[in-house]
């Protein structure tokens, strides 16, 4: 095993930094969705808020996250999850429509701090706005880039149609009920597929597409791929 030089430490120390604060405004984002919607389940418990504490998980989101981090043969994914949000449809105004809404709000916060960091690294970075010569550029912009390259597969990952991940409450939603309700017996049944995508390279099949379509779609928008 290698040793830990203080620039991978430095690396693990950011790119940390950035999974648990972009972990916590994807469960915010659920939580503000669904005060929009009608249910304050989450206020009231405290969830409502972009504070990492209200959120953090201290196995998903600082144990497995820092192994791997500090130990890249550790496993080929970057793995980590925070709390999830507490939701009461009962609450909602439209079941369905607000379930899906909910749902894919975590994964939209995700997508706009990544716009939000690609106009930032296209603007300070790539147009220059930072001396290169600056000590803390290199710093600086690795920091930008994790922002962007993190929030984009969080959000593309948490897309998978896959128990507990938030398209399969989309799926469940967009469903006939009954349907619905056999695709939900195989809730327990989540966790064993996502490592079985991980294993035999299917879930990096989903996640290089969508990064791929993300750089065609920056192509066609005359914008540069960062990522």
């Amino acid at each position: 095993m290698d040793a830990l030089t203080p620039a991978h430490l430095l690396q693990a120390l950011l790119m940390l930094l950035v999974l648990v604060f972009s972990l916590s405004l994807h469960e915010f984002g659920h939580a503000w969705m669904a005060k929009k919607c009608g249910d304050p389940t989450a206020e009231m418990l405290g969830r409502l808020t972009i504070n990492p504490m209200a959120h953090a998980d201290l196995l998903g989101t600082i144990i497995l996250p820092s192994v791997m981090l500090l130990f890249p043969g550790f496993g080929r994914f970057l793995i980590g999850w925070a709390k999830p949000v507490p939701v009461s449809p009962a609450n909602f105004k439209h079941p369905r429509r607000d379930d899906i809404l909910v749902s894919l709000a975590g994964p939209a916060m995700n997508l706009v701090l990544f716009f939000i960091f690609y106009w930032v690294y296209f603007f300070v970075g790539y147009r220059g706005m930072m001396p290169t010569d600056s000590p803390y550029a290199p710093v600086f912009m690795g920091f930008v880039k994790y922002f962007m390259t993190i929030n984009f597969m969080l959000a593309v990952f948490n897309l998978l149609p896959i128990t507990p991940l938030d398209g399969s409450w989309i799926l469940k939603a967009l469903l006939p009920p009954r349907l619905s309700y056999k695709v939900s017996q195989l809730d327990r049944y989540g966790m064993l597929v996502v490592l079985f995508l991980m294993w035999t390279g299917l879930l990096s099949a989903w996640l290089t597409f969508f990064w791929t379509l993300q750089g065609g779609v920056m192509s066609l928008l005359g914008l540069p791929n960062l990522l």
